[in-house]
C-alpha cells in the first residue's frame, strides 16, 4: 500500500497568504490573522475555541487557544481527525504521523503510525462495543485499527489486538497484516519469518521432527478469504492441491502423521495403521501433498531411524489419499512392486512370505524383521544362498527378484542376478499364484533352488543334485552335493564292487534306488550347464572320479580308472 509521507508541522508563509486570500471577505467577525496564525470570531466578537469552522470546501479546527490547528491529530467528541499543514481537515486519505514513543533500542514500536480518515474526516478506529477484530475496507483491501485510530500491523488476534508480547505472537495471532508500512490483511499464501522457541520439541503432533533445524524459520501460512489463518488441517485442498497445517497455522512439510504423536509409536515394530497414516507433503518451499504416485525421499526418523540418520533416500508409492503402500505386492502401470512394512519399495533379491491365501498381502520380508527369527539365514554370497534357501522355503517364504536400484519391478522368467559380484542364472515363475517366485524344483531337466540354477562348477565338471519330495509330492529340499558328500549321503564308505581297469569302484545303484523308493529322494548328476546327465557309462569329474548313469538318469556307480 502506498501511503503519504509524514507532513511538516509548520504553517508556511505561502500557506498563510493563500489562506488570507481565501478569507479576505471576512471583516470584524469570522477569520482573522493574528500573530502569524489564524483565529475565528463569532458574531458576538468572541474568539472561538475547540470548534470546527468551514471555509470554502474545507473545515478547519480552532484549538483551546483559539488558534487554527495545523499538522496535528485532533480529538473531538470521541473521534480523531487530522488537519494538514494548511489546517485543512483530511478526508479519504492515509496520513503517517511520527511515533513519539519510538525507541530504536528494543521497544516493539513503529517509527510512524498510520491513520486513515474517511469522507467525514473521522479516523477509522475500533468500535467501542466490539470484542472482535473489526476490519475496514479501503481501496479494496482490509485494515484494522485500534481505539485511537492507529493502523495495526503484524499478527492480530481474534479480539482485534496486535500481538507484541513475545516471540510466539505468530501462534496467538489469527490474522496477519504485514509490516508497519503495509497493514493490509493477508489473504492466500504468505511466507513469514518466525521464531519457534519449541523447534526441538519432538512431541509436535502434526509435523515431522527436525524438518527445521533452527528456531529462526521462514514458514508458509495460508489465510482464508475471511483473513483467518488456516490451522489444524490435514489435507486441505487449495488450488487443486492438498496441504497440511499444524495447530499454529504453519504449513507442514515433508513427513506428517496426524493419528498419534511420535512418542507413542513403537519405533521397533510400528503398526501398519501408524505407517499408513504418514503423508508426504513435499519440501518446506512447496508443501503440496504427494497423491497417487511415486516419490523418492529420506524417510522420517519414525519410519526408519537408520536411513534417516544416514540421509538415505527410499522410493515410496502413495494412493489418491496420500496413504503409503505398505506390506504389499502392488501392480502399478502393469508392473508389480514390493513394499515392506515401512512402505519402502524393495529392489534386488527379496525373500517374502504372504499372509495366508494371499498372493499380494505381505506378511514379512527378509531383512525387515522376518526370516531371521525363523532360521539363521544369510545371503551374502552364492554359497550362503544355496546353504540357506531350503530353510527359507521350509518356512513358507519365497525368493523374488525386483531388478536393481531404482527399477524395483518384479522380474519373471530367466534372469541373470548378481550376488556379491558373481552372476548366477535364475528362473522365476511366469504365471499362477506363485508368479515371480523363484523356481523350486525341476524345469526343462534342470534343478532350481529358490530360482537359482544348480550346476557344477567348471573345475568340478559334474555335481550331484539331491532332491527330496514331501508327502504332497512337491519338492521339500534340494541340495547340490560334491562326490564325497553324495557318497556319505548314501552311506557308502568302502569299495562295494569291482570293475575292469578300475582302481576304486562304488556300486551305488541299489542304494540310490532304495533311497528314491523309501525316502522319496532323487539323486541326479548335473553338468556345468545345470542339465541333468542322461545315460552315460563314464562321466568324469574334475577330481578324476567317474559317474555311471542309467537310462532312468539314476547314478549307478562312482569310480576311478587305472592310470
Amino acid at each position: 500500500m502506498r501511503k503519504q509521507t509524514k507532513l511538516v508541522a509548520v504553517l508556511s508563509t505561502a500557506a498563510l497568504l493563500a489562506l488570507g486570500a481565501s478569507m479576505s471577505s471576512f471583516a470584524a467577525t469570522g477569520w482573522q490573522e493574528e500573530n502569524g496564525t489564524w483565529t475565528y470570531y463569532d458574531k458576538s466578537g468572541d474568539k472561538e475555541t475547540e470548534k470546527w469552522e468551514k471555509s470554502g470546501d474545507n473545515w478547519f479546527y480552532l484549538n483551546e487557544d483559539g488558534e487554527m490547528a495545523t499538522d496535528v491529530i485532533v480529538e473531538f467528541n470521541d473521534n480523531f481527525y487530522y488537519v494538514d499543514e494548511n489546517g485543512s481537515m483530511a478526508a479519504n486519505k492515509w496520513v503517517s504521523i511520527e511515533n513519539e514513543n519510538y525507541d530504536s533500542d528494543g521497544e516493539d514500536e513503529p517509527t510512524n503510525h498510520w491513520y486513515y480518515f474517511g469522507a467525514n474526516g473521522k479516523a477509522y478506529k475500533k468500535a467501542t462495543n466490539s470484542s472482535s477484530a473489526n476490519f475496514k475496507t479501503i481501496n479494496g483491501k482490509k485494515y484494522v485499527f485500534d481505539d485511537d485510530g492507529k493502523m495495526l500491523y503484524g499478527w492480530i488476534n481474534d479480539q482485534g489486538e496486535r500481538e507484541t508480547t513475545d516471540e510466539d505472537k505468530w501462534k496467538e495471532g489469527t490474522y496477519y497484516c504485514g509490516d508497519e508500512n503495509d497493514g493490509a490483511q493477508a489473504m492466500g499464501w504468505v511466507s513469514i519469518d518466525i521464531v519457534d522457541q519449541a523447534w526441538e520439541d519432538a512431541e509436535v503432533k502434526t509435523s515431522s521432527k527436525n524438518v527445521f533445524d533452527d528456531e529462526n524459520q521462514t514458514r508458509w501460512f495460508y489465510f482464508k478469504t475471511n483473513g483467518k489463518k488456516m490451522k489444524e488441517e490435514n489435507g486441505k485442498k487449495i488450488n487443486g492441491k492438498k496441504y497440511s497445517f499444524d495447530m499454529d497455522g504453519r504449513m507442514n512439510a515433508e513427513w506428517v502423521n496426524w493419528s498419534v504423536t511420535p512418542s507413542t509409536a513403537n519405533e521397533a515394530s510400528p503398526s501398519e495403521g501408524y505407517i499408513k497414516d504418514f503423508r508426504y507433503y513435499g519440501s518446506p518451499e512447496d508443501g503440496a501433498r504427494i497423491s497417487k504416485g511415486w516419490f523418492q525421499v529420506v524417510p522420517d526418523s519414525y519410519l526408519s531411524e537408520e536411513d534417516y540418520n544416514d540421509d538415505e533416500t527410499n522410493w515410496y508409492y502413495s494412493d489418491k489419499d496420500g496413504k503409503l503402500t505398505v506390506s504389499e505386492i502392488k501392480t502399478i502401470n502393469g508392473k508389480k512392486y514390493a513394499f515392506n512394512e515401512r512402505g519402502v519399495m524393495k529392489d534386488g533379491l527379496q525373500v517374502i512370505s504372504f499372509i495366508e491365501n494371499s498372493s499380494t498381502k505381505i506378511d514379512n520380508i527378509y531383512g525387515d524383521g522376518g526370516i531371521d527369527s525363523v532360521a539363521n539365514t544369510e545371503f551374502k554370497d552364492g554359497d550362503q544362498f544355496k546353504d540357506n534357501m531350503n530353510n527359507v522355503y521350509g518356512a513358507k517364504y519365497g525368493m523374488y527378484y525386483f531388478g536393481n536400484g531404482d527399477d524395483g519391478a518384479m522380474k519373471t522368467g530367466k534372469q541373470n542376478v548378481s550376488i556379491d559380484g558373481d552372476t548366477y542364472a535364475f528362473l522365476f515363475n511366469k504365471s499362477g499364484s506363485g508368479k515371480g517366485q523363484g523356481k523350486f524344483g525341476v524345469d526343462s531337466d534342470k534343478y532350481y533352488l529358490g530360482g537359482m540354477l544348480l550346476k557344477a562348477d567348471k573345475d568340478d565338471k559334474y555335481a550331484v543334485v539331491k532332491a527330496t519330495k514331501g508327502t504332497d509330492g512337491k519338492y521339500s529340499e534340494i541340495k547340490l552335493l560334491s562326490t564325497e558328500q553324495f557318497l556319505d549321503d548314501i552311506d557308502v564308505d568302502s569299495n562295494v564292487g569291482t570293475r575292469k581297469n578300475v582302481d576304486e569302484f562304488y556300486n551305488v545303484e541299489d542304494k540310490v534306488k532304495a533311497k528314491e523308493r523309501d525316502d522319496k529322494v532323487e539323486y541326479r548328476l548335473v553338468n556345468t550347464a545345470g542339465t541333468v546327465q542322461k545315460s552315460k557309462t563314464k562321466a568324469k569329474d574334475g577330481d578324476d572320479r567317474c559317474y555311471a548313469v542309467n537310462p532312468s538318469k539314476q547314478i549307478t556307480a562312482v569310480f576311478v580308472e587305472n592310470k
